[in-house]
């Protein structure tokens, strides 16, 4: 599986992040890579969403109400249910309402 994340931003602001691992997690936004984490390490760990939250400065584009985020989870590719359940872990760590949704 993979992950597309969205973060609930302003109007202006497309705050949509796919998660894929190919073999090692990475960041994308569209075909771009943003971020590749550790790639001589495969998996998602605990920690993984905070350089994209830094590097995006998303923090700053959030919506001024809350926090809120979806992940929505592609059932084809590496990751898997631990991944997602990390994933979840790091965005409830850092203030954010998830939801998920299976595509």
């Amino acid at each position: 599986m993979h992950f597309t994340v969205i973060f609930e931003s302003h109007e202006s602001h497309d705050l949509s992040y796919g998660l894929v691992f190919t073999p090692c997690p990475i960041w994308k936004k569209g075909d771009t890579k943003i971020i590749t984490l550790h790639p001589q390490i495969p998996h998602y760990q605990k920690g993984y969403l905070t350089p994209l939250l830094i590097k995006e400065n998303i923090e700053k584009k959030l919506s001024t109400d809350s926090k809120k985020a979806i992940i929505i989870v592609h059932n084809n590719d590496h990751g898997t249910e631990n991944y997602l359940a990390c994933l979840q872990s790091d965005l409830i760590h850092e203030g954010f309402n998830v939801q998920q949704l299976i595509f």
